[in-house]
């Protein structure tokens, strides 16, 4: 960081609008957040290296108006929207959304729209053929979540795909980043809206199933990482989803978080806890929390 400056802890805010236009108003911050990048050429290797798992996961093509929810910086969103008809970059801050256009100002199929921090409003109805949603959903409450669920099926077209990722409570490497999220924050008083939030895949599929979502594939990994649909009504629902499987390659596990990602996260995480005087809870190699025993 810049003259070893750091992001406050906790930025005093009551809403997400206010906390990542606060964290955006100085560069070097808005890059370290989304993923600890240091420099502009740091954020465009972290996006090519992630960007084709997103494109080829989720089957995305030159057919395709795709919205990614959170867009940020456009980390992501510079390396998809050339695979992509048109590219749709939704966030709550201001702040990001102003180094996004920067960065893509190369390209005119890319456009940015600003949220309100609670749902998809002002967006279309049925326009996008992709939703994609990445290390977004799990700085929010969980009323906020349900709400972005809800809302990405009223803009998603019906067949089309959306994709998201919440922290895995169940998966050993989750509950040990849970574990530094309640070192870090003791108090109420001390916890940051955009701090990390944590769920279980049964209830992600609880949660899935009320809004009206169809489930193709659920990894759960450290993270859960479901890909959705929604079927038209009057459809032979199973033929209808092994053509969509088949249409857009069946390449879900594109996606998956792998094994050496699990090792680095878990390195940084007792890391961190023994800085903080504490040992890890759980083994990160055992097996998942929920198994039975």
């Amino acid at each position: 960081m810049s003259g070893g400056e750091r992001i406050p802890k906790s930025l005093g805010a009551s809403d997400y609008k206010s906390v990542w236009n606060a964290i955006a108003s100085v560069r070097e911050h808005a890059f370290e957040l989304v993923d600890e990048s240091t420099s502009e050429e740091a954020l465009v290797r972290s996006g090519q290296q992630l960007a084709p798992h997103v494109v080829q996961g989720l089957g995305i093509s030159r057919d395709d108006v795709v919205l990614e929810i959170g867009c940020g910086v456009a980390r992501l969103g510079r390396e998809v929207a050339p695979h992509a008809r048109e590219y749709w970059g939704l966030d709550v801050s201001e702040n990001m959304l102003a180094i996004a256009r920067e960065r893509c100002a190369h390209l005119p199929n890319a456009r940015f729209v600003a949220g309100n921090g609670a749902d998809l409003a002002g967006l279309p109805d049925s326009f996008a053929d992709v939703v994609y949603c990445h290390a977004v959903l799990i700085h929010m409450d969980k009323e906020d979540l349900y709400s972005y669920l809800v809302d990405a099926r009223r803009v998603l077209k019906p067949g089309g795909l959306f994709y998201f990722d919440v922290w895995n409570l169940a998966h050993p490497v989750g509950w040990l980043r849970w574990q530094v999220e309640r070192t870090l924050y003791r108090s109420k008083a001390d916890r940051p809206l955009h701090r990390n939030q944590f769920s279980t895949a049964a209830e992600l599929r609880a949660m899935l199933r009320v809004a009206g979502w169809e489930v193709l594939h659920l990894a759960e990994t450290m993270m859960l990482q479901p890909v959705v649909t929604h079927v038209p009504r009057g459809v032979d629902r199973a033929r209808f989803l092994a053509e969509l499987g088949a249409r857009r390659g069946n390449c879900w596990e594109a996606l998956r978080w792998r094994d050496g990602d699990h090792e680095h996260m878990a390195r940084k995480m007792i890391e961190h806890l023994a800085e903080c005087g504490r040992a890890p809870e759980v083994d990160p190699t055992g097996p998942p929390l929920d198994a039975p025993t």
